[in-house]
């Protein structure tokens, strides 16, 4: 089967699970209309699968016996997505129940005079190694009604969107509604090119719309998630929800391999190999994304030296609270990425600073008898010969959840900077509150 084929059906399984998401984590009173999500995305999983397994029929006496079937699938499982996402967006609105049931009997009349003479349709199912296709009938008139029907259910439905949007108090709300809405605007306009204008040319095209408005419900029910629309309780549709974004996620990644693969080397399918050696470097990626971001971070702090790195540096002292701290190699580590000449710590008496941070016990007796500041953290530094021959900028104290004094943090001159902005100082004072924490929790457990 090709690749794209296989992509459309993975796309159908992944459009229902995140309806179901949907309907089972929606609140009570919003149930019924998420039931009209769902027959949406039931109906467009019907079109695609319909689409796929039909293009990829042979000509044996089973797939003829069995293509009729798969068109009526093509067209009604279109039909119904589009009845009943007109529903889940109007179906609130009195001029909306109307709207949708007089769609829903236009819906049903074309499918019933389908299904009862198929010739209304197509003269003739082709199955050949060149394509599978269809000979539309336009004599017959069924195939223009259809384009009829879905020019303009798709004004329909995006009109009752705007309507919506517009009177939506919520912002979040209004937001996935705007994705909604454009969404379906463009997977509206790339399925009436290839899958109203171009079938009697080119049916070999069929797949895009399916594809299209498939990964458009998906990214709404993203969109639903990521501004809190609904809220998911159940752990196991948390789950549903993750394998849904990620594996839609993948199918996006495959869909631009292909078409760079095609472009490139002119190859309609990639084989088995390819697409196997696709799989594994995406898992090569995936295990290294850890060790290629706290490479990026690392790069970033020691490149960026006239700011401060605050989120890897926080992220390092919050680990910090897990294991046996060492201040002495600590005090190394913020020293090179607060970009300061040294740093240090006194706690209990006994110093620890970065490599080259040298101080002798008299500065240090008067750094530890200095009193505790009256509001904020930062001690008032005497300018004395010991203090200026230590160059030190800054002491900060360290207290516990009692507000006890239980260390300091020395702080030498800046590398890069004459003086401090109030933005260095505030996450400097982070980093030293944090820091009395790791300190604080490092005494409990000795």
């Amino acid at each position: 089967m090709h690749l794209l084929n296989i992509l459309v059906i993975i796309v159908a399984v992944l459009t229902v699970m995140a309806a179901l998401a949907l309907v089972l984590g929606s609140p009570k009173g919003e149930k019924p209309r998420s039931l009209w999500f769902l027959a949406a995305a039931i109906g467009a999983a019907i079109w695609g699968m319909s689409i796929s397994v039909f293009l990829s029929l042979r000509n044996g006496e089973i797939q003829r016996t069995n293509a009729p079937y798969l068109v009526g699938g093509i067209y009604g499982g279109a039909i119904l997505m589009d009845v009943a996402l007109l529903g889940y967006i109007s179906w609130k609105y009195k001029i909306g129940k109307i709207v949708t049931t007089l769609f829903g009997i236009a819906g049903v009349a074309l499918f019933t005079v389908f299904a009862y003479d198929p010739s209304v349709l197509y003269s003739e199912i082709v199955l050949s190694n060149a394509g599978n296709s269809i000979a539309i009938d336009f004599g017959r008139g069924f195939y223009v009604a259809y384009a009829l029907f879905f020019c303009t259910i798709t004004p329909a439905f995006c009109a009752f969107l705007i309507h919506q949007i517009r009177h939506e108090k919520s912002k979040q709300t209004r937001k996935g509604l705007l994705f909604f809405l454009i969404g379906l605007s463009v997977a509206g306009f790339l399925s009436l090119i290839f899958d109203i204008i171009l079938p009697p040319t080119r049916y070999d095209l069929i797949w895009v719309g399916p594809l299209t408005i498939g990964l458009v419900i998906i990214g709404f029910y993203y969109a639903i998630l990521r501004f809190k629309m609904i809220t998911l309780k159940a752990s196991w549709l948390r789950v549903m929800s993750y394998v849904v974004v990620m594996g839609s996620a993948l199918i996006v990644y495959l869909l631009i391999f292909h078409l760079i693969f095609s472009a490139l080397f002119k190859i309609a399918n990639p084989s088995f190999q390819v697409i196997l050696l696709n799989f594994i470097m995406i898992a090569i990626v995936l295990l290294l994304t850890p060790a290629i971001s706290e490479i990026f971070a690392l790069t970033k702090s020691w490149v960026m030296t006239k700011q401060i790195n605050i989120v890897y540096i926080v992220k390092k002292i919050t680990a910090l609270n897990r294991k046996q701290i060492d201040l002495r190699e600590m005090a190394g580590f913020l020293a090179e990425h607060m970009h300061f000449d040294n740093v240090g710590f006194l706690v209990n008496g006994r110093f620890y600073g970065s490599d080259d941070f040298r101080m002798t016990a008299t500065a240090l007796e008067e750094i530890e008898k200095l009193r505790k500041p009256e509001k904020g953290i930062w001690q008032v530094v005497p300018k004395t010969r010991e203090m200026q021959t230590a160059e030190i900028s800054r002491v900060g104290v360290l207290t516990n959840t009692n507000g006890d004094v239980i260390g300091q943090m020395i702080i030498g001159k800046p590398l890069t900077k004459t003086s401090l902005s109030r933005q260095d100082l505030t996450e400097i004072e982070m980093i030293v509150n944090l820091m009395a924490v790791v300190v604080e929790n490092g005494s409990r457990r000795s």
